[in-house]
């Protein structure tokens, strides 16, 4: 495992970049030189599809539930939450279950391992990505893992998840239910009419004796009713912060809660 480093000239909250001394921030002014800041623009993020549009997620609307001071920051001035050590686990998982998907696409059927737990047939062709244009300035987008379709033309997003442990045993995390929401939606945005349904598939470790002889791998499917009518509200409450002042900071913020130590001793 490899940490992801930071360019030498990215601002950072804990930091001061090499390359851009006019820059400079001291903790205990970082609020007040951003309070001068508040009527700048959001950036857009073009790399996508080649507009000016600044293009939001579901992962971006979790930003801002964390906390809006931070997601402010980092979408006017560049200035993101340090990263610990990421592990690239996830990602091969992702990769390996996805194309093992694959095989059964052009077959028109569905991988045994989730044979007889979903109803449908895997997309195909696949369209990965859904874009909604919410207005000239800003988008909203999604990737999904999979989707069916129903011998009635309908839709059902489906979200792969590699977990440690049972997710049985656990309470459902809210994200996961507003990222099928948001999948829900943006396939009705594009004349894609949904089941109203949305699937978690679970993937993570079983125990076994022999594991020389493979790995076993244990397989949970959750389904949960999708709500796509709640995530445009959330789409104009994201953009009401970005288009306003410098939001207040969560109460439980651990970043903004260092600055403000670092303001006390310094």
């Amino acid at each position: 495992m490899t940490s992801r480093k930071k360019p030498a000239d990215q601002p950072s909250l804990f930091g001061t970049p090499t390359k851009q001394p006019k820059r400079v921030l001291k903790p205990s002014t970082f609020r007040e030189a951003f309070a001068s800041k508040r009527t700048s623009k959001p950036r857009p993020n073009n790399a996508n599809i080649g507009d000016k549009r600044l293009w939001l997620s579901a992962t971006a609307i979790g930003s801002m539930n964390r906390c809006p001071r931070c997601f402010w920051l980092e979408k006017h001035e560049g200035i993101r939450q340090p990263e610990g050590i990421v592990s690239r686990l996830a990602n091969r998982f992702d990769a390996v279950i996805k194309r093992y998907f694959d095989l059964y696409r052009p077959l028109g059927e569905l991988p045994p391992m989730v044979a007889g737990k979903v109803e449908g047939k895997l997309q195909y062709p696949f369209q990965e990505k859904y874009w909604y244009r919410y207005d000239e300035r800003y988008g909203y987008y999604g990737k999904l893992d999979e989707c069916l379709v129903t011998t009635g033309g309908k839709y059902t997003p489906v979200d792969h998840k590699t977990t440690s442990s049972d997710p049985n045993t656990r309470e459902l995390i809210p994200a996961y239910q507003f990222q099928l929401d948001s999948y829900a939606f943006l396939l009705e945005q594009n004349a894609h009419p949904t089941t109203g349904i949305g699937h978690l598939v679970y993937f993570f470790p079983g125990h076994g004796n022999k594991l020389h002889e493979g790995f076993p791998m244990e397989i949970t499917v959750k389904t949960l009713k999708t709500e796509p009518g709640r995530v445009l509200p959330k789409i104009k409450e994201v953009i009401a912060v970005l288009e306003g002042p410098l939001p207040p900071s969560a109460p439980d913020c651990p970043f903004c809660a260092y600055i403000d130590k670092l303001k006390i001793t310094t």
